[in-house]
């Protein structure tokens, strides 16, 4: 089984390819991995290019963001409570220069310092929405762990907790249902011009 085989595994179900390879301009520059995933793409799933997959790129701004922070520096102490305060606080960052859309994905809903990041930049963003004519549409999906459903009506009304009723924005929750999901994506994604990935 080639690599990238279990990922499409749901695709091919009742799902034939015509044949043709696509050749997509942007793909000339694509690392090693890029270039094997792009070739079961273009090979495997061609009519859906554009629709469930494309080929883009980027350039990688800034800092690697781990936690802690210091983590791998062997002559740095075990840091304080507190240390990584930063990290909720970026991811939140991100979120808030939504003007059009925000998906984000993450084994589990936020909780702690993350949610209340979180109710944060949703009121940034709803502020952001006022007298817009369309609504800003944040999505939010996360995994179902065994014993740990995620009760999506719950989260909405968390990440609401700051957000007037009459706000001009959709906001998504949801979660994998049926078996078991481990969605380990960890992704925060802003009108196609941010992402913030691990």
């Amino acid at each position: 089984m080639e690599m990238f085989d279990c990922c499409f595994t749901c695709f091919e179900r009742g799902y034939e390819s015509s044949g043709d390879e696509i050749e997509d301009d942007d793909a000339e520059n694509l690392s090693h991995v890029g270039q094997a995933a792009y070739d079961v793409l273009r090979k495997r799933h061609n009519r859906q290019h554009h629709t469930l997959w494309n080929v883009t790129s980027g350039v990688i701004v800034g800092e690697l963001h781990q936690t802690p922070l210091t983590g791998w520096l062997r002559d740095v102490e075990y840091p304080r409570d507190g240390h990584d305060d930063w990290f909720p606080e970026k991811m939140a960052e991100i979120m808030a220069r939504t003007e059009t859309w925000c998906d984000v994905m993450s084994l589990g809903p936020p909780d702690g310092l993350f949610m209340t990041q979180f109710q944060e930049a949703l009121k940034t963003i709803a502020f952001r929405a006022t007298g817009k004519t369309k609504p800003v549409v944040v999505r939010m999906m996360f995994g179902n762990i065994v014993g740990m459903p995620v009760n999506c009506n719950k989260v909405i009304k968390a990440l609401t907790a700051l957000v007037p009723k009459s706000a001009n924005i959709n906001l998504w929750v949801g979660a994998w249902r049926r078996g078991v999901s481990w969605n380990h994506a960890k992704i925060i994604a802003v009108d196609g011009q941010y992402l913030h990935t691990g």
